[in-house]
């Protein structure tokens, strides 16, 4: 079995979108900003890897 690359920030930083995504449902529709930049994010430092 290989040993995988763990990328830290790309986890850390979709454990705050997740808990932007339960704010959304829990306080206020508008938590959903900060989820959609941070998905955002994480799409560039994953496919930046990538190329």
């Amino acid at each position: 079995m290989a040993k995988k690359d763990v990328n830290i920030p790309v986890i850390i930083i979709g454990l705050l979108g997740l808990g932007f995504v339960a704010l959304t449902f829990i306080i206020h529709w508008l938590f959903i900003i900060p989820a959609v930049i941070i998905m955002i994010l994480n799409q560039r430092i994953l496919f930046k890897g990538k190329k």
